[in-house]
């Protein structure tokens, strides 16, 4: 088996959403374990070296100064890294191992909800009955390869050794409000509270009993009953509230469709103005590549004008009778030997110009 170093690895950058270190008598554990057996199971990861299953496992050799570890590698193509097919088999292979160890109930409750997600389950409405947990493929994320992968919400509960009706409740609990989410994580309410909560009372609601308890002690099912009762109590001597939570939710119904269409405003006005960019940057660009072709067509014109200059006027022939004609009169050669000295003076301007590339006058005289 290969090994590698574990300072070398790299945490999945999903691992702390769904799970947390293990702590307590199993983290404890854990490290008496590998302290006397070592790593008996190699981790997995990614050609990355990205942790897909055996963050623990690498932080215990971290805590006692184990330098390299056992490890796999799975390779991952683009098309599963946009599945996720990855975060898949992170919550898979890390639930399967330490489902029981998984503490925290709203984390659980993300993992589960991440599967039904991906395998495509449809789990409808708050009370999850019915038969909400068939497979709908128009949701189907990814098509599993695996013969054995769960073909419905209770296979996939079943795989766990959980009920289906347990996993759904851990699937509500990830939808918790963050004041209640933090008081289940604290212990402060049990998730069967905090389910109660959740089914009888709004999100406003659960705001305010909150708010009116002391959640540095632990909220009993009693208290919460209590608070419910007093709700109940209040909307049924009162049905003018009612009215009003009814008028609230249309509001609120018709603010998210506004919402929605600003949005969708936003978005044309954002592509017409970069239309409006992408017209005056081309019509930049033409203007220019129109220029350099002025400009060519004018040097091109050029060439063709010194070239006949050079053929007939400039003709050395021409000057060789010209100087046999004068006897090489020093008027002559002094004059012929202006014109060259001329020539290449404009030569060396000429070279200048192509060789700092910048723009040059000539003084033409």
């Amino acid at each position: 088996m290969q090994q590698i170093n574990i300072n070398e690895l790299k945490p999945h950058p999903r691992n702390n959403e769904f799970f947390d270190d293990m702590t307590g008598d199993a983290w404890d554990s854990m490290i008496q374990s590998v302290r006397s057996s070592g790593i008996t199971n190699a981790i997995t990861i990614t050609d990355k070296n990205i942790i897909i299953s055996g963050h623990q496992r690498v932080r215990a050799c971290k805590v006692l100064n184990i330098e390299s570890i056992d490890y796999k590698v799975i390779h991952y193509s683009d098309d599963d890294y946009k599945k996720e097919t990855d975060v898949k088999d992170l919550i898979e292979s890390n639930l399967r191992q330490r489902v029981v160890g998984n503490a925290n109930p709203i984390k659980l409750g993300k993992c589960f909800q991440f599967l039904n997600d991906w395998y495509g389950f449809e789990h409808g409405a708050k009370s999850f009955q019915g038969n909400q947990h068939k497979k709908v493929s128009a949701k189907i994320l990814h098509t599993p390869d695996l013969a054995n992968a769960p073909s419905t919400q209770k296979d996939l509960a079943q795989d766990y050794g959980i009920s289906h009706q347990t996993m759904n409740n851990y699937m509500r609990l990830a939808k918790a409000i963050p004041e209640l989410e933090d008081l289940v994580d604290t212990g402060i309410v049990t998730t069967h509270t905090a389910l109660a909560i959740m089914k009888e009372l709004s999100e406003d609601e659960q705001i305010k009993l909150i708010s009116s308890m002391d959640t540095t002690k632990k909220i009993t099912q009693k208290q919460v009953q209590q608070y419910i009762d007093k709700i109940k109590q209040l909307e049924n001597d009162n049905p003018k509230v009612k009215e009003l939570e009814t008028q609230i939710s249309e509001l609120k119904t018709e603010k998210n469709i506004l919402e929605r269409k600003v949005k969708l405003n936003q978005e044309e006005s954002d592509k017409y103005n970069k239309l409006k960019s992408d017209i005056k940057f081309l019509t930049k660009q033409k203007t220019d590549l129109g220029r350099q072709i002025d400009s060519a067509t004018e040097l091109a014109g050029l060439t063709v004008r010194l070239q006949k200059l050079l053929e007939t006027e400039l003709a050395p022939i021409k000057f060789k009778r010209c100087m046999e004609r004068l006897d090489s009169s020093d008027v002559c050669v002094g004059n012929l030997t202006d014109i060259i000295s001329r020539i290449d003076d404009w030569s060396d301007e000429m070279k200048k110009l192509l060789n700092n590339n910048i723009d040059y006058v000539v003084d033409v005289q």
